[in-house]
């Protein structure tokens, strides 16, 4: 096909994407005997580093024992035996490898020669190992047993004294639950699983919530107990066994980017559905009232969206159509995200024009309007964002030369850093709504996915290790956590909790890059969706709304109006009701016309074309179809 290049694999992507230094085929071959692009013979720019097969890798990414150039020329002995990490970022281990400096001395042996863990120099603060008649405090300090109940703080947060009683024994000593008599005397007051010692009195048992500790295992509602907890689901879902909550009724379908298309899975018929073809799809999102799918389109450097097949609004859609937001920027899109509930679409951007990236946080209304700066500064290279319209947050990650992941009001207010230590290249976010607003995230060099609080707090590892296949993109539903992998372009999903062991969805996947559920709770309302005091965007902020301007605006002295004039609305994308194969054409600005397969006809390809001799064959078009008699052509009008 014009335009296209196949790969040895045999999946096809954009002829541009060819010899463009990145990895695009799965198997390399886009990047197969490509002559040099730059000055010296060299297929990369000075600043990256050149893999031997041609692609290009930051310098930063070298000896860290993972495979970024896929040909594991970046981690060639000769190469890292006499390499100088960067010492601000990376620890040096005595065999030349380079580790992030969080796993010095976590009790991991990263180097794979015992440096970063046996030099107690540099690990003289981390807890060792107690031996047998020590005791463990609570800070994991270890004192000697014979320290424990002694009246001293030798643990330094009294751990070794709580519970303790130094007079009398078990049996009259009155402990509420259970009780241990100490070797010299006295006894140790204990608790049953679910209580701890309570530090206002030595011999009571407070109860330990789990739900406000995030100890739970409930994939929706928890609810504290006595000793325990309960789980319960929210409306329109059953409880099954070990706290798992699903949907009442109704499928669950998974939308994804595939390479250059847009694909729904139906995760109960586990079939897969064909969407809209694009370019190159970098990120995607769902409106679900109206049933609109949105993307980034990062080699046109806009966004895009179209209609899903039997959207709320336009049933009889078969096929997307897409429509450009005509939101064209010199900064390639990265991530977006939909807020459902003030209309208003979100996204980030890099601009690499410079000498060093610069990204950047937009907001728009839904149709590409008032394009509006939310963040402008202290940003390189975001590479997801997500918002919560019900607590007016969002969040957002940024993988430049500090990796964090930080949030702010919608607004762009109240700024602050949630993540910046122990991660690498986190590339996926995604918000657990059911489940209190559970933030989680991927961490694809590291081979993690982790969760925390909307504040921060209560950080989880959810699951670790080379099972997780470099994990790119994420989504939360029910129980399950899905996720495109890097590098065998396939889709997994897993308990959202870590519990057992990750599946393979079945069919089969180009190069997934982007993936979310269709799943949402729509009964959030807004003042900004109804009735807006605002001139042109109304953000959903804690507590309320606020009024913002389109870029290089001003504000006039009456707060809610902008000093900015009004843009029509665009029209809703248009809807494709093709059957039977058929595809739709542009015929004028508002009208689609059907280019029926062979041996149909009619407006939407309904009706099969039967004369004598058989089936129609030959090209329909437009309600006309020709067929081959010889060497002659009778055009056929149904």
């Amino acid at each position: 096909m014009d335009g296209q290049f196949q790969c040895s694999s045999g999946h096809c992507i954009q002829e541009h994407f060819r010899c463009d230094g990145e990895r695009n085929c799965h198997d390399l071959s886009d990047e197969l005997d490509c002559p040099p692009r730059y000055p010296g013979d060299r297929y990369c720019r000075e600043e990256k580093f050149q893999c031997d097969n041609h692609l290009c890798v930051e310098m930063r990414d070298l000896c860290d024992s993972s495979n970024d150039c896929y040909d594991n020329s970046d981690e060639r002995e000769s190469l890292c035996s006499n390499y100088t990490c960067n010492t601000l970022r990376r620890f040096q281990c005595n065999n030349h490898k380079c580790i992030p400096l969080y796993q010095k001395c976590d009790g991991i042996d990263n180097c794979g020669d015992g440096s970063d863990e046996n030099n107690m120099t540099i690990c003289s603060h981390r807890p060792r190992p107690c031996i047998f008649n020590e005791f463990r405090c609570a800070n994991q300090k270890c004192i000697g047993s014979n320290k424990i109940c002694d009246h001293a703080d030798d643990c330094g947060d009294s751990s070794d004294e709580l519970g303790c009683h130094t007079a009398s024994n078990c049996t009259v000593g009155g402990c509420e639950q259970t009780c241990t008599d100490l070797k010299d005397g006295g006894y140790v007051c204990h608790c049953i699983r679910g209580f701890r010692i309570s530090p206002n009195n030595p011999k009571i048992c407070n109860d330990i919530d789990e739900c406000a500790e995030f100890t739970h295992n409930c994939s929706q509602l928890c609810t504290n107990l006595n000793g325990t907890h309960a789980c319960s689901c929210r409306e329109g879902f059953v409880a099954e066994i070990n706290g798992v909550c699903r949907l009442e009724q109704g499928a669950i379908t998974l939308i994804y980017s595939d390479s250059p298309e847009i694909r729904a899975f139906n995760l109960t018929s586990h079939t897969a559905k064909y969407v809209i073809k694009g370019d190159n799809i970098e990120s995607l999102d769902y409106e679900p009232v109206s049933g609109i799918v949105y993307w980034t389109d990062s080699y046109g450097k806009t966004i895009k969206r179209s209609y899903l097949p039997g959207s709320p609004e336009r049933a009889n859609v078969t096929m997307g159509y897409a429509q450009n937001l005509d939101i064209e920027s010199r900064a390639k899109p990265t991530g977006m995200a939909v807020d459902w509930a003030g209309l208003n679409l979100y996204w980030s951007e890099t601009d690499r024009t410079g000498n060093k990236p610069r990204g950047s946080i937009l907001v728009s209304a839904l149709d590409g309007r008032y394009r509006h700066s939310i963040i402008a500064t202290g940003l390189e290279v975001p590479t997801s964002v997500v918002v919560d319209p019900d607590h007016g947050y969002m969040f957002w990650i940024d993988i430049g030369s500090i990796p964090k992941i930080e949030t702010s009001w919608t607004d762009g207010s109240k700024r602050r850093i949630l993540v910046s230590d122990a991660i690498s290249q986190p590339t996926g976010l995604s918000i657990d709504f059911a489940m209190e607003h559970t933030i989680y995230w991927v961490d694809v060099k590291l081979n993690k996915i982790e969760m925390m609080r909307e504040d921060g707090t209560r950080r989880t590892l959810v699951a670790y290790g080379n099972y997780l296949k470099h994990p790119l993109s994420l989504d939360v539903f029910e129980s399950s956590i899905y996720w495109v992998t890097r590098d065998s372009g396939e889709i997994y999903s897993m308990d959202k909790f870590g519990r057992r062991v990750p599946v393979k969805l079945p069919g089969e996947f180009a190069n997934p890059s982007s993936i979310k559920d269709k799943w949402y709770n729509t009964s959030s309302m807004s003042l900004c969706q109804h009735d807006t005091p605002c001139s042109h965007l109304c953000l959903i902020v804690p507590g309320g709304y606020k009024c913002v301007c389109p870029d290089n605006k001003a504000v006039k002295n009456s707060y809610p109006t902008c000093d900015a004039p009004h843009e029509t609305p665009k029209p809703k994308p248009l809807g494709c009701g093709c059957l039977n194969g058929g595809m739709c054409t542009p015929n004028g600005t508002n009208i689609l016309l059907c280019e029926c397969r062979d041996g149909y006809s009619g407006e939407l390809c309904v009706t099969p074309l039967y004369l004598p001799g058989g089936l129609v064959t030959g090209h329909c078009a437009h309600h006309t179809c020709a067929r081959s008699s010889g060497s002659a052509i009778h055009l056929l009008q149904p």
